[in-house]
């Protein structure tokens, strides 16, 4: 009995089909609709101007004051916070869903030039999160005078008044 060419040809197709979903689920891992338990990271940039860092991140849709919690531990900035579903519409027979909801979190490493009593300012308007964080005043260097003598002082061993150290002979 011979093999059909065809056939082996649509099994290979099929396992072509299959790997590729496999490493796309891999890639970006598909979420139920109605599942809010996987964090998401929200986009972000981050920005220096000539006195500070500036982080901006879009969160549209949350309430800062409960839905957020920023924090900054030594140069390690933290955002955690909770995207809700606010609307009241039934969510039957979507064609596409890309707006992420559930619990969120980034964590931003800086460069350590901040003041040890650095004060962040935070604000959020149009669903952009900012916050602006001073650097540390950069000290000017501090130039040192060098004094030339001419002539060095030589101390050798018949200097009146040198004491030979002890050892531990006596």
């Amino acid at each position: 009995m011979k093999s059909n060419p065809n056939r082996l040809i649509d099994h290979f197709f099929q396992m072509q089909e299959e790997i590729d979903r496999l490493f796309d689920d891999f890639k970006e891992p598909s979420q139920d609709l109605t599942n809010e338990t996987a964090h998401w990271r929200p986009p972000m940039d981050i920005y220096e101007t000539v006195d500070s860092f500036v982080v901006k991140i879009e969160i549209a849709g949350i309430e800062p004051s409960e839905d957020l919690k920023v924090q900054l531990n030594r140069n390690v900035l933290t955002l955690k916070g909770y995207r809700q579903d606010r609307t009241a519409l039934k969510k039957e027979h979507y064609h596409q869903a890309e707006l992420n909801y559930g619990p969120f979190e980034r964590s931003i490493v800086l460069p350590n030039i901040f003041a040890e009593d650095v004060e962040p300012v935070a604000s959020y308007a149009n669903g952009f999160l900012e916050i602006r964080i001073p650097k540390a005043p950069i000290n000017e260097p501090k130039e040192i005078v060098v004094e030339a003598k001419q002539e060095l002082e030589i101390v050798s061993p018949e200097t009146p008044g040198r004491k030979e150290l002890d050892d531990g002979e006596g």
